[in-house]
């Protein structure tokens, strides 16, 4: 205690690194544009240009002055260009045309930014630093709780064009209930993608974060529909798929809006695919909602696969089509053995096109413990073959588009009203 007291004391003693006021800012540029002009018209602008001095300065004063003090540096260029006009007038040595155009553009872009960050309260703070916080608060929000190390939990998330943010996110909690551990795990794609859709993105997630494991499971997908009908954004839709795994067991309960349907790969069954059938209404559209869930489990070696809809689908081709290339890949990186890092895999190469936000999760049962893959023959192509799985991708490209019937399943239902 006698510790963090003294850590305290010193941390208030230690001298705070303020950022300069904004006047003592406005007299900076004021001081340096005073003294580039000066130096330009004494030394008849053979070593410094009065035009490269003035647009320099004003571009920094656009990042650090309100619209107020870029008002007063506007004052001082005019005065400082007619000091040059007045001695020099506009000749090629100090001030031509195309100089004293070129600063006039730049400072009515700086005072239209300025004014622009004003009204969004930005004033101490960049909009890329506000993308930033965004971003990380977003990237929270998927960030995987310790778990049952015989369970392998993996996650990857693309925005759309590489944007900084994404309409995509991922929200996890597990919790104790009855003894046993219970990941509560949804992926939600608001609509939109990018930068428009990551805002909206961000206040979805605070709401999905707190309902996650706190409501019962029938509930969950009910209450966030009524929050975003709450919101009554122009654009206030998003899909969602809600997972309930308990570890110890497998058991699983799946829950969608509107969202493509999680696939259960399981490589000892023939056909190795499950689909899941659980269906739902999109979030925010109607006042209530219903669903039909989907209750089965998962079995030492098999996997759970949910993803959006950027990662199967596109202006070129239907969700089926990329649907199947999705199995076609998983297939493909198993049949290598490579589960480390299967998630960056398929979010890298299985999608066409890169327009839209992409989110991938994969969850599976009992990763064994065997020799490490070739990390060569892991990181190579999807569509590159090897002696060791050729025949394996022959024949996955000649199958036709598998059927959804498999194991049984059981089949639950969820409404509000």
């Amino acid at each position: 205690m006698r510790i963090a007291s003294v850590r305290r004391a010193l941390r208030r003693l230690r001298p705070r690194r303020a950022r300069p006021t904004e006047q003592v800012e406005l007299l900076i540029c004021l001081a340096v544009m005073v003294a580039g002009t000066g130096w330009s018209i004494a030394d008849d602008n053979r070593q410094i240009k009065v035009a490269s001095v003035m647009i320099v300065v004003i571009v920094v004063a656009s990042l650090v002055l309100s619209l107020r003090s870029m008002i007063v540096l506007s004052a001082a260029v005019v005065l400082c260009l007619a000091a040059v006009f007045s001695i020099h007038g506009l000749n090629q040595s100090q001030l031509s045309v195309s100089g004293f155009v070129m600063i006039s553009i730049v400072l009515a872009v700086a005072l239209a930014q300025s004014g622009r960050r004003d009204r969004l309260g930005l004033r101490q703070v960049s909009a890329e630093k506000v993308i930033s916080l965004i971003r990380d608060r977003l990237s929270v929000q998927s960030q995987l709780p310790e778990i049952d190390p015989t369970w392998a939990v993996e996650v990857q998330q693309r925005p759309a064009d590489g944007a900084a943010i994404a309409g995509d996110f991922v929200s996890n909690r597990l919790v104790l209930e009855n003894g046993a551990q219970v990941l509560h795990l949804a992926v939600i794609d608001v609509s939109g993608s990018g930068i428009a859709a990551g805002p909206r993105a961000l206040l979805l997630s605070g709401a999905v974060g707190g309902l996650l494991g706190s409501v019962p499971p029938d509930d969950f997908l009910n209450a966030a529909n009524d929050y975003l009908t709450r919101q009554r954004w122009s654009l206030g839709f998003a899909s969602a798929i809600y997972l309930r795994l308990e570890l110890a067991t497998g058991s699983y309960e799946i829950r969608v809006a509107g969202h493509p349907p999680a696939i259960h790969f399981r490589p000892g069954e023939a056909p190795p695919w499950r689909t899941s059938p659980a269906v739902g209404t999109v979030l925010g559209v109607l006042p209530t909602l219903n669903g039909t869930a989907d209750i089965n489990v998962v079995r030492p070696g098999e996997a759970l696969f949910l993803y959006t809809d950027g990662v199967v689908e596109d202006r070129t081709r239907d969700i089926d089509a990329g649907t199947l290339r999705l199995k076609d890949a998983v297939e493909l990186l198993a049949a290598r053995d490579c589960w480390q890092g299967m998630a960056r895999q398929l979010i890298d190469q299985v999608p066409t096109k890169h327009d839209d936000d992409r989110t991938i999760v994969m969850i599976r049962r009992n990763v064994p413990v065997s020799a490490s893959p070739d990390s060569a023959g892991c990181e190579r192509e999807l569509g590159e073959p090897d002696s060791a799985v050729g025949a394996t991708e022959a024949a996955t490209s000649a199958v036709p588009p598998r059927s959804t019937e498999d194991r049984a399943g059981t089949h639950g239902s969820f409404s509000s009203g």
